[in-house]
């Protein structure tokens, strides 16, 4: 009992452990801040990138493509493990007459929509079940033009919304692309561009005239995935069309091709369960005795997770909140130090009182216990106050940020709305935890000098 009674009086007398706690209540804090909006724009990022690539993706890297997918697509929708897969024809382009570069994308956009999270990012589209690239025939922009034909109509394309916005402001924002809206941007406008396209035969060469065909498409909507690398460059079309511009459709080498299978699986399918079940069935079809054509260009396409199809735009975040954890353990070692100086001190001004409590028959073990529970308590009091008020400031950082007139994350740089608000607790409890044990190890030099410490040196000292 005399040693919890003890703690707390050396607690409420000594101001200078008041610091202590003050420090780890600061250091808890801050870690505990920081770590959650990591943590949330990390997982938004993570959100992001499954929801524009689905769960698996078979893929060839080079623009050449592969052919058999068709029949490769029937056995995967046999597949229990499947629950939709669509091809993809993936290349780059030119919008003229300023021949800026952009990636292209051919999707046959309702079964892609179904197979990712793309409807989801669509403005004009968003809520419809079976979306598509048919130009509206409403209205046109001068009215001396004529209306569009049936095969004009199909071609419609669906632009990332931060390059809809350069195109048009010179501008990379979405405030850019809300004055567009506000100016009557519209499908029903028939807005066109024109796209070279650059198409290649299943050797590698360029295919059609060699100097690249071009095609006049008509926007019908646009895509906020939130990912910069697609919102600034991405242009969707229809997949047949685009299969034809690029020479993949058969005509010139009898071999359809594609870039790339999209696929969702089922329910309740595991993400690694679901690649090593879709490789499997890859290696099986790659000895079928059916394909005569084109195996070549079979050899080298991989299944992969949209982890790893998405590692290059994963990964920095991820290297980002260990990069805070690293530089917030080494902040902690400074709390480990304080503590140490603190309770070093006070076990130098109680060496009376400790000599004394040793004469009446307190053993080493003992005196040693009352400094390791006081960093305990230090460590304890800094860990909750630092808890509840680092989940305060999570949970209203978007309040703050608005009360003080400051934007931390500009939306137009950044891609985000709003500042992450959401504490994991179990992050929480072993930010505290660590927070408790970081005290601790600060009081372990001074209780073991307080232990060490003989009655007649303490005495005679004092």
């Amino acid at each position: 009992m005399f040693k919890l009674l003890l703690i707390w009086r050396y607690f409420i007398q000594k101001r200078m452990v008041l610091f202590a706690a003050l420090a780890v209540t600061l250091l808890v804090m801050m870690v505990l801040v920081v770590l959650s909006v990591m943590a949330g724009l990390l997982a938004d990022t993570r959100h992001r990138n499954h929801r524009w690539t689905g769960d698996l993706v078979c893929y060839r890297d080079s623009l050449v493509g592969f052919g058999h997918y068709e029949a490769f697509l029937a056995r995967l929708r046999r597949h229990p493990a499947v629950a939709e897969a669509t091809p993809v024809v993936r290349t780059f382009a030119l919008i003229s007459p300023q021949s800026e570069p952009v990636q292209i994308f051919g999707v046959r956009l309702a079964e892609f929509c179904r197979a990712t999270g793309f409807g989801q990012t669509l403005y004009y589209q968003h809520d419809r079940a079976d979306p598509d690239f048919r130009v509206p025939p409403a209205a046109r922009r001068f009215a001396d033009e004529p209306p569009l034909t049936a095969e004009q109509r199909r071609r419609g394309f669906i632009a990332g919304s931060l390059l809809l916005a350069q195109r048009y402001t010179g501008r990379w924002s979405k405030s850019a692309l809300r004055s567009l809206r506000a100016q009557g941007l519209e499908p029903a406008g028939n807005l066109g561009w024109t796209l070279t396209v650059f198409g290649l035969t299943r050797q590698g060469n360029l295919a059609g005239s060699g100097i690249g065909d071009q095609q006049r498409f008509w926007y019908v909507d646009d895509s906020d995935s939130l990912l910069v690398d697609l919102d600034t460059t991405a242009v969707y079309v229809d997949f047949d069309v685009l299969q034809g511009l690029c020479y993949m459709d058969g005509g010139q080498d009898n071999l359809p091709r594609a870039n790339e299978i999209r696929i969702k699986l089922r329910d309740g399918v595991a993400l690694a369960d679901g690649r090593d079940q879709i490789a499997a069935l890859w290696d099986d079809f790659l000895r079928s005795d059916r394909l005569e054509s084109g195996r070549e260009l079979l050899s080298d396409v991989k299944v992969q997770t949209w982890k790893q199809y998405r590692r290059n735009f994963i990964a920095p975040a991820e290297r980002e909140k260990i990069l805070m954890i690293v530089v917030f353990g080494m902040i902690g070692l400074v709390a480990v130090f304080i503590i140490f100086a603190l309770f070093y001190m006070v076990v130098t001004e109680k060496i009376k009182d400790l000599g004394i409590l040793k004469s009446v028959g307190a053993s080493g073990w003992g005196i040693s216990q009352i400094f390791l529970g006081f960093g305990i308590l230090v460590g304890w009091i800094g860990a909750v106050l630092g808890t509840l008020l680092g989940c305060l400031i999570v949970w209203n950082s978007n309040r703050i940020e608005r009360a003080l007139g400051l934007k931390l994350f500009d939306p137009d740089l950044y891609t985000i709305d709003r500042i992450p608000d959401v504490v994991d607790f179990g992050q929480a409890g072993l930010i505290a935890a660590v927070a408790v044990l970081a005290s601790l190890l600060g009081a372990v030099l001074p209780a073991w000098r307080a232990a060490k410490l003989q009655v007649v040196e303490a005495l005679r000292l004092e």
